[in-house]
């Protein structure tokens, strides 16, 4: 996801980047074109899982917004009112992010040939205007195009989707440039979200990951200027012409490889790169670059037994309003074992454990189970297409950078628009990812104390809640596949909370607009980060996956958990 200020920017730099595609759907020719690096099977099976449903979805609410038109306008038969409501979605497409270079979702790259990945309606024609390259969308929308070239200088490219009933064209701008500089903090963030989605890890791990990354980039760039205001002590000595640039990648190599050894080619090439674009002495590389990986090794060692890789077993007690294992899929229960993880900052995971949720029997419980009921269903009326819409934007599942990964993108883009110091950026960076995991684990202790049935199963059992004013509908579905862990709190809701929290501490009531790698060409403008919060607590709700109570609470428990990291973090 990237941002830009407001009023806005042309549409041509408003497109960000989509989840990689599956293998199996992109034919031959597309499929030999990736590495091995770049297919992975944990975004495979999401798409697997998550495209014929989704698919389903947009036809049924395209045909009953057809129907309501048709109803409303009864003159309006002609062939052309017709095609006009059958015309395939408009397309999107973007720099594929293995080759999109510095900042993520800005269309500019060092690259002389690009690889680009776009969504448009399912299984209709797509082709690259001005060229002889012609392909189908896959069961989800999506379509490939690889090795195109790219001149110095701005290229406009063109795409069109095309049905019977007409054609629909989107036209963005890539730039190639002879070197994507941003600072070195912006510029390994978007190295740590790159492995990230090239590993397919979830929200939790992807959390860890990021606060490791950047509290060792903040700590060996600190130690550097004299600050002694540090997460970890450094041992000494501290060298005293070492390059910072290289620094901040030495750190952010160091964690990397070492939590991800399967990505440590693509980041020896990374960090090679780095080196060769700097025009730092080789000593003061070399020194910086040493130095960084010294102190991730002091951080990586200090969490290395932190619970994270620890597993439990969840034993689903059979009582109404508890959790259970969730259709369609009936998935055992994930995270059992997080709430155990030690906090980075927080004292304890339940520091700011919210009260219980809602009792079965009360009114305020009803009136959310019918709100998510009537809102979240899978083939929903009364979900707006709007609503539809911000449902898929604030997905984040794995094979993207994911839900936290996102709030990393929204900081870089405005931190890069606003010309915030390398320094800065750092200590930004690490507060908002030690607010991010702290508001995982926080989240995890709450679901598990709670252990609250999602909607889906509350529906469906609505007859045993000994509420009169639910009623049971057996087969009820939700618009979104619900995930494998408790209702009460929502992890989006308390990472939105936490990562609004730090972003407007930062840089105060900031306009901005966002993408997504879900929906490109897509976007969604805010006036401050909260109003973005709020929005991606309400996704959950339209997708059917959480209650208003689960939303708010977690809002609630990232903002606390947040303002404790600012304090002890400042």
């Amino acid at each position: 996801m990237r941002t830009v200020s407001a009023p806005t920017l042309p549409s041509a730099q408003s497109i960000t980047l989509l989840p990689l595609l599956r293998r199996g759907e992109l034919g031959q020719q597309a499929a030999a074109q990736f590495s091995a690096s770049t297919i992975h099977k944990p975004l495979a099976n999401f798409w697997h899982r998550s495209s014929q449903n989704l698919s389903q979805n947009l036809s049924r609410n395209y045909q009953q917004s057809q129907s309501s038109r048709s109803a409303k306008l009864p003159n309006l038969r002609s062939k052309r009112s017709k095609s006009m409501f059958n015309l395939p979605m408009r397309p999107g497409f973007t720099l594929a992010s293995h080759s999109d270079s510095g900042l993520l979702g800005d269309n500019k790259t060092t690259a002389a040939s690009v690889d680009l990945f776009g969504l448009t309606s399912p299984n209709v024609k797509v082709s690259l205007q001005g060229t002889s390259l012609v392909t189908t969308a896959n069961a989800a929308g999506q379509f490939l195009f690889t090795n195109i070239p790219l001149s110095p200088g701005t290229t406009s490219l063109t795409v069109a989707a095309q049905n019977r009933f007409g054609t629909r064209r989107f036209t963005a701008s890539l730039e190639r440039v002879t070197a994507d500089s941003v600072d070195a903090v912006l510029n390994w963030n978007a190295t740590i979200l790159r492995t990230i989605r090239a590993e397919g890890v979830g929200g939790l791990t992807a959390a860890r990951t990021l606060a490791i990354a950047h509290v060792a980039i903040d700590d060996a760039v600190n130690a550097l200027v004299g600050n002694t205001r540090l997460y970890r002590p450094v041992a000494e000595p501290i060298p005293a012409s070492a390059s910072v640039a290289a620094t901040v990648a030495g750190a952010a190599y160091q964690v990397l490889s070492q939590l991800y050894p399967r990505q440590k080619p693509r980041l020896d090439a990374e960090l090679l790169a780095w080196l060769t674009a700097l025009s730092e002495s080789e000593s003061a590389e070399a020194s910086g670059v040493a130095f960084g990986q010294t102190v991730a090794d002091g951080i990586l060692a200090a969490r290395h037994d932190d619970g994270s890789d620890r597993s439990l077993a969840y034993r689903a007690k059979i009582k109404p309003g508890l959790w259970r294992p969730t259709p369609p899929r009936f998935l055992p229960a994930a995270g059992v074992a997080w709430r155990q993880v030690a906090p980075f900052v927080l004292q304890q995971a339940a520091q700011f454990r919210p009260e219980a949720p809602p009792r079965l029997a009360s009114r305020t419980y009803a009136d959310q189970l019918n709100q998510v009921k009537r809102l979240g269903q899978i083939d929903s009326t009364s979900r707006t297409a709007k609503q539809t819409q911000i449902a898929r934007f604030w997905l984040g599942n794995p094979g993207t950078s994911t839900f936290p990964g996102l709030w990393n993108e929204i900081a870089a883009q405005t931190a890069e628009q606003t010309r915030t110091t390398l320094l800065n950026n750092a200590r930004l960076f690490a507060q908002l990812n030690l607010a991010l995991v702290d508001a995982s684990i926080a989240a995890w202790d709450t679901k598990y104390t709670y252990r609250s049935w999602r909607p889906v199963t509350a529906i469906r059992l609505a007859g045993s809640d000994g509420n009169a004013a639910t009623r049971a509908v057996p087969d009820w579905q939700s618009f979104l596949e619900t995930p494998a862990h408790p209702d009460y709190v929502s992890a989006h809701s308390t990472f939105a909370g936490a990562a609004a929290t730090v972003l407007t501490r930062t840089f105060g009531s900031y306009r901005f607009t966002a993408t997504s790698f879900d929906l490109p060409g897509i976007r969604r403008s805010f006036q401050s980060f909260g109003e973005a919060a709020t929005e991606a607590g309400m996704s959950r709700i339209y997708g059917g996956i959480h209650t208003m109570s689960a939303n708010r609470a977690g809002v609630r428990l990232g903002r606390q958990v947040a303002n404790y990291v600012l304090q002890v973090r400042e």
